[in-house]
This record gives structure tokens, sequence and C-alpha cells, in this order.
């Protein structure tokens, strides 16, 4: 089943927000499904993914544009959470439009997040994380927003 991932979760996707630590690449946002489901992130058309996200800091100010974003993945059995995309460098595009704009069609190519294989497959004891390393820190209580497009993402039982 499609699903819009958010900072909010789902009925089969929890979401934890978490505050970045300035200067070092931290999680800002974690994914994980709940028990006996899975979750599929997959490139679309070989170009990345579509993401939509506003992100301020405590004092209501989006974060910097050099601020660079990645994906990871985070299981049990690893010491450290591997980045599996390729690095997000500016976020101008997401800075200068609106969430509604950034869920248009005519934006999607330059709202994309690249995973290093065509896709992630995420199984209820592991994690998916966002990161970021940026110079400010995120609030969420500021209006902070993060989504993955539904047309990326399947959530189903385990095995199927």
């Amino acid at each position: 089943m499609s699903e819009t991932l958010s900072n909010l979760g789902t009925r089969q996707v929890e979401a934890t927000e978490q505050q970045n630590v300035a200067g070092q690449t931290t999680p800002i946002l974690s994914f994980s499904p709940i028990d006996g489901m899975e979750l599929e992130i997959s490139n679309m058309g070989g170009a990345g993914f579509p993401v939509q996200f506003k992100l301020y800091d405590s004092n209501g100010d989006q974060l910097p544009l050099d601020t660079e974003v990645y994906v990871r993945w985070d299981a049990p059995h690893l010491d450290q959470p591997q980045v599996v995309s390729y690095k997000l460098s500016n976020i101008g595009t997401f800075r200068r439009l609106s969430i509604k704009e950034q869920q248009n069609e005519e934006y999607r190519d330059r709202t994309r997040i690249e995973l290093k294989g065509t896709s992630l497959v995420v199984e209820d004891i592991e994690d998916v994380e966002i990161a970021i390393n940026s110079s400010a820190v995120v609030d969420w209580s500021q209006g902070s927003e993060f989504y993955f497009d539904d047309k990326a993402v399947t959530v189903r039982s385990e095995g199927e």
C-alpha cells in the first residue's frame, strides 16, 4: 500500500522527531514500521524520490542554504547508521517553494533525494532516518515539516 510518510507518522509507520546537533551529521527524523510490517522506499525513474520539507530553527527562521540532508538506515546489528542516499547539499529549492509547490509535478525533479541503490527495505526492528548537517538546530515546534512522496513509499506485511 502506498503511503505518504511525514514527521507525524501513519497508522503503520511510527515517526520520531529529533533535534540535531549543530555542525554534526545527526538525525532529525526517524521512521520505523510497526510490528509485522515493512517499509520500502524506492527511487522513481532512477533519479531519486520526491520529498517535501520546510525546516525551521527556534527563532522561526529556515535552516541555512548549505544544510546537508541524508537518508540513513539503522539496524540493531550496526555500530552506527549507514548513509543510503547521496548528499542533498543545497536546500535552496525547499526554502523558496512552499510545501504545496514542492508537491506540484512541475517541481518534482528539483525536490528529490537519490538512494544509492534502487530501493531501501526497512523491517520492523530497523529505522530509516533523515539526518542533516547544519549550523542551525531544527525546531519541530516552529512548524517544521518533512514528507516522503507516497509514490515512492510502500508499506506491507513482512514477507509479502
